[in-house]
């Protein structure tokens, strides 16, 4: 405005410029919009792959045979031994109890499957299972 300008037409200039605090919402409210309609769909799918994690979706098939694994395991021994001969487990599921720790390490191998049973540390008991693994696949829609 110019410095001449009455003081009638400097108020009315000052009721129609847009507040600051009007132009932070209408920049805010499209991001909330936005956020309120991705966040559901995105947790439903994180939720969704942590369920098939858990059901052992995609689990890798370990390398050698479960004749041979079998052979490298015995009762009481070390899980970093047992990771150390075998290699990472295809699947683990583990519990916490007020004394102490549960796991079951699943390793499948192309004929078959091998479970480990470990407490605190220790291997407890070890199931073979003969045949094909079966590995659930997902149903999830890429």
């Amino acid at each position: 405005m110019a410095r001449g300008a009455s003081p009638a037409i400097m108020r009315i200039v000052e009721e129609i410029r847009p507040h600051r605090g009007l132009l932070a919402a209408a920049a805010l409210v499209p991001l909330v919009v936005a956020a309120a309609l991705w966040l559901p769909a995105w947790w439903e799918s994180r939720e969704y792959r942590a369920s098939e994690a858990i059901a052992g979706v995609g689990t890798p098939i370990a390398p050698g045979s479960l004749a041979e694994a079998r052979k490298l395991l015995d009762r009481g021994a070390a899980t970093e031994d047992v990771v150390a001969r075998l290699g990472k487990p295809s699947m683990s599921v583990a519990t916490e109890g007020r004394d102490s720790r549960g796991e079951i390490w699943t390793y499948h191998f192309s004929d078959g499957t091998l479970r480990v049973n470990v407490t605190d540390g220790r291997v407890q008991r070890v199931s073979t299972s003969f045949g094909a693994p079966r590995i659930p696949t997902s149903a999830r829609p890429e």
